[in-house]
């Protein structure tokens, strides 16, 4: 069955992250991380960069760098806990229970290898396939990806495509042995808006037909709303607040969630040399401040329990939470 095949296919599984930390060395770049996605829906996990998504990307498709580890917690994606995996069970899982989609195609492949042998390249590594049989597969892969020629597109260099080609042939080697569960870290940032559109149509496209569960990272918040059933927002390594999109994006809680979404709204509806809103300082480096980590830049912050005390998430409404000191629940 290729991934396009019109039979229809089962849900993908549910993914719950739960607790999940992650060190550098000395320094928690991810503190507790807590994200359930309900098989085959669209999670959106959002934040300015050095918030620690690519971190939670990597260490949930099990890609970290040698110098960081998973110190605490689970990713369970259906009941195998992808971070408790070692060795040759770990290996099959890459690509077949999760895959990663990088951010930067023309970094992710071979310059000097055509694209066609890299996607060979799976087949005949994961599962034996012949020279001639991995070629057929991987002419087939780009064909599911939407590729008109994708004999001729086999046979190219990756600088002789198109970002948008290029992207393409990196999602059908990620999705070369339908995974249940698609980690995708801002795949579209490099592309034009023209581009981000085709392959936002075709993840969705293959996420219907294939029962994927996506966990979508992105600083675009027009992305989250045009793909997302949920989103989750991260910041100073921490989920700060999460909930289905349309209730975050009429009804944002945490103080910095409100200004994410108020420098997106000003930032779509500006005029000419018009002055744009920002959030004032910049992201923690180097390790988290002492007590809530988004209190140096937060309009609310008090001097006692934000500066010194890490407000836990707080439960709200249907399937919503948040992580603020000062969070006003309804009455």
């Amino acid at each position: 069955m290729t991934v396009l095949d019109s039979t229809p296919v089962a849900l993908g599984d549910d993914v719950r992250i739960d607790g999940l930390t992650v060190a550098y060395g000395a320094t928690t770049a991810l503190r507790d991380a807590h994200i359930d996605i309900a098989a085959g829906t669209t999670t959106a996990l959002v934040g300015e960069s050095g918030s620690g998504k690519s971190t939670l990307a990597l260490a949930a498709s099990r890609l970290l760098p040698p110098d960081a580890r998973i110190t605490a917690g689970s990713v369970h994606v259906g009941d195998t806990d992808l971070a408790a995996l070692r060795g040759r069970p770990l290996r099959e899982a890459r690509g077949s229970l999760a895959a990663y989609l990088a951010q930067d195609a023309s970094v992710a492949l071979n310059p000097v290898v055509r694209v066609g042998t890299q996607i060979a390249e799976v087949h005949r590594v994961r599962h034996g396939a012949g020279r001639r049989e991995a070629a057929a597969l991987a002419v087939q892969n780009l064909a599911d990806v939407g590729i008109s020629d994708p004999a001729r597109v086999a046979r190219c260099y990756p600088h002789e495509l198109s970002g948008g080609m290029r992207q393409r042939t990196v999602i059908a080697i990620a999705l070369a042995f339908r995974p249940r569960l698609l980690i995708a870290d801002e795949p579209t940032t490099a592309l034009d808006v023209t581009v981000q559109a085709d392959i936002l149509a075709l993840v969705g496209r293959l996420q219907q037909q294939c029962g994927l569960t996506v966990l979508w990272i992105t600083h675009d918040m027009s992305v989250v709303a045009e793909i997302a059933d949920h989103v989750a927002v991260m910041y100073g390594g921490r989920i700060v607040e999460q909930g289905d999109v349309l209730s975050l994006f009429e009804d944002a809680r945490h103080p910095y969630t409100q200004a994410l979404l108020r420098c997106f709204q000003e930032g779509r509806t500006a005029r000419p040399k018009q002055i744009l809103t920002t959030i004032t300082g910049s992201p923690p480096t180097g390790g988290v401040p002492d007590g809530c980590p988004f209190h140096p830049r937060c309009p609310k912050a008090d001097d006692n329990r934000c500066r010194t005390v890490l407000p836990e998430p707080r439960p709200f409404g249907a399937d919503r939470q948040a992580a603020c000191h000062h969070l006003e629940l309804p009455s």
